[in-house]
């Protein structure tokens, strides 16, 4: 379990959560962000990235155009 430090006050705890989700936002091409939280305080956040394969260069050779 997460420990959550009794120190600091609810807006200061918004504030780094925020921090680090936008963070991660400005790092995710392709993806998903997952918060958990408890009693109201974020005390976790999942990344899922995906990696997207682009075919158009295939299929315009496959379509006789050639290299």
């Amino acid at each position: 379990m997460a420990k959550i430090s009794n120190n600091l006050t609810p807006d200061h705890r918004l504030q780094i959560a925020m921090d680090e989700i936008r963070k991660i936002l400005e790092k995710t091409r392709h993806g998903s962000i997952t918060l958990i939280v408890q009693d109201g305080i974020v005390v976790q956040i999942d990344k899922t990235s995906k990696s997207r394969i682009d075919y158009s260069a295939l299929d315009r050779i496959c379509d006789g155009e050639g290299i």
